[in-house]
């Protein structure tokens, strides 16, 4: 697989067609805020090859995830539980409350390292 291959770009969501219309700052606030979110949980459990965002680094509509950013667990986890996630996040009613809810992805990490075990 292409290492240099973009899986997800925040400009991706932050100017989506589908995204709620206007696109308002605080909209895009939430957003760098849940990819912010995922990418730490991400490096903190050793599912990336390097340092995507570094402790207070800001988003941008430019951050970006590639294949070559995740180790192999890293690329199945997120298509395992993050865009879990960013499905459950987008049903939410509360969307502050859901970008700092990690109950969700923790139980996802849970069953993927029970998986893996088998």
């Amino acid at each position: 697989m292409d290492q240099d291959r973009i899986i997800e770009q925040v400009s991706w969501i932050t100017q989506s067609k589908m995204a709620p219309q206007p696109i308002t700052q605080e909209y895009k606030e939430r957003q760098y805020r849940f990819f912010e979110n995922y990418v730490h949980f991400l490096q903190d459990n050793g599912f990336t090859t390097r340092v995507i965002l570094e402790e207070g680094e800001k988003v941008t509509d430019e951050s970006q995830i590639k294949v070559g950013d995740l180790t192999e667990d890293g690329f199945k986890f997120y298509a395992f539980g993050i865009r879990k996630w960013r499905e459950k996040y987008d049903r939410a009613k509360d969307k502050d409350k859901a970008i700092n809810d990690f109950t969700f992805i923790e139980k996802k990490l849970i069953k993927f390292r029970e998986q893996k075990a088998e």
